[in-house]
């Protein structure tokens, strides 16, 4: 499916995972040898991205915030950093490993205990079909090694226009697609292979909801967010979540001709998507939508309320994890020697790198100058985002944008090294990468 394949969206996949880098790498001696703001501007432009948000921070402070564009073309509303709210994708999948490594620290689960213990589903146990021994573990579910694997298509029909994906219960989200009746199944064991997939952490914060007796974003509210001194109504899930719904990022899909929006509305017919002009290149607006497996890439904030949570993870937890869960999310599970299913993903001769490297939620990526950073990328239709840490785990850096990279072609030779940001693993396109 290549619907997206515009080559105008380059330059915003080059910022991604070759400008931010390097921002990290020079910040590190001068502030001042950051990209200036014309310069950014003018990628930006040049990419056809409406707005985005970038925040630079330390462990203590924020050493450099800037808002471009706009959260909306019509009307022409300016992008803020603070008050701007973002559907994160699937930045989101690693407030689920801090839920769990908190429930871990209380002594209230383990992360390589059969998950069935927790569920409490004597009549809907989890297990792969052809594997029954192996059983589904937490670390499993959260280094996408549980041999977890559904369609695309399948994975598209998660979208619902406004709030109507929440009609359908995480409970009932989870055992409908997880189960050993389905054909949702890599043909390999769990732990065995990695996979990316929505609906493995999803299925863990299935669990911190049966452990905590509590609804998961209440959960993340509670046990998070406060305990961040973060203001909760800053941050939520559903729309009705927000006062004024005008805080809300607008979703755009720069379209060179029609058989972009007409393959939109082939993948996604019950959103509401609108062309804004009648001539091409046009922008397409996506309506605000749900996604059934919300907490694996809804959770919704601005790029300044996730700094402060960026910052947690750069002071190692403080104040809502220990130092040995941070470790524990930074480790590769299985130590590097898990593959991917997916052999096109695999070191090869087109300068590709290397698959993600996975932790719990977190993964790493080493650029072709030998660099590593841990983090994670998440689209939307509509939204491409990025946040990562350097290896010392002394500088973060935040990227959230309103434009649609989830298909784009990579012609130049300086765009290999940076394809897995937009990446599926096999997986949905969207909200997963």
């Amino acid at each position: 499916m290549d619907y997206f394949a515009a080559k105008n969206n380059r330059t915003m996949i080059y910022f991604l995972w070759v400008i931010l880098p390097y921002t990290i790498k020079s910040i590190t001696t001068n502030i001042s040898t950051c990209p200036n703001q014309q310069w950014i501007e003018e990628s930006l432009k040049k990419g056809h991205v409406p707005g985005a948000a970038i925040v630079v921070v330390n462990a203590t402070h924020i050493l450099y915030q800037q808002a471009f564009g706009y959260q909306s073309l019509s009307p022409q509303q300016p992008m803020d950093v603070n008050k701007s709210i973002f559907p994160l994708a699937s930045i989101s999948k690693t407030f689920i490993a801090a839920a769990v490594m908190q429930l871990v620290e209380q002594e209230l689960v383990d992360l390589d205990t059969d998950v069935n213990i927790y569920l409490s589903e004597p009549n809907k146990r989890i297990f792969h079909p052809h594997y029954p021994k192996h059983s589904i573990t937490l670390r499993k579910l959260l280094s996408h090694s549980a041999s977890i694997y559904i369609s695309d298509l399948v994975q598209y029909t998660y979208f619902q226009p406004n709030d109507d994906a929440f009609n359908e219960s995480l409970a009932d989200m989870c055992f409908k697609y997880v189960n050993p009746n389905t054909s949702n199944w890599l043909p390999k064991p769990p732990g065995t292979m990695t996979s990316y997939s929505n609906e493995g952490p999803t299925l863990a914060a299935l669990v911190v909801e049966r452990v905590s007796n509590m609804s998961y974003i209440d959960y993340v509210k509670d046990k998070i967010i406060k305990l961040l001194d973060i203001d909760i109504n800053k941050v939520g899930v559903r729309l009705s979540d927000f006062a004024n719904i005008e805080d809300l990022v607008k979703h755009y899909i720069y379209a060179t001709n029609m058989s972009y929006v007409s393959e939109l509305n082939h993948l996604f017919p019950q959103l509401n998507i609108t062309q804004i002009q009648d001539d091409f290149p046009s922008w397409v607006y996506i309506s605000h939508f749900g996604l059934s497996a919300y907490p694996a890439g809804l959770l919704r904030m601005s790029a300044g309320t996730l700094s402060i949570y960026l910052r947690m993870f750069l002071n190692n937890g403080f104040p809502i994890l220990r130092p040995q869960s941070i470790a524990e999310i930074r480790t590769v599970v299985g130590g590097c020697l898990i593959p991917p299913y997916n052999p096109e993903w695999s070191n090869n001769s087109t300068g590709l790198p290397p698959s993600e490297e996975f932790g719990l939620s977190w993964y790493w990526q080493t650029m072709k100058d030998g660099r590593r950073y841990i983090g994670h990328s998440g689209s939307l239709p509509g939204m491409s985002h990025l946040m990562l840490v350097n290896e010392k785990n002394t500088l973060g850096v935040i990227l959230l944008s309103n434009i649609d990279i989830g298909l784009t072609e990579y012609p130049l030779p300086e765009m290999s090294g940076i394809r897995c940001c937009v990446r599926s693993s096999g997986g949905l396109k969207y909200a997963c990468v």
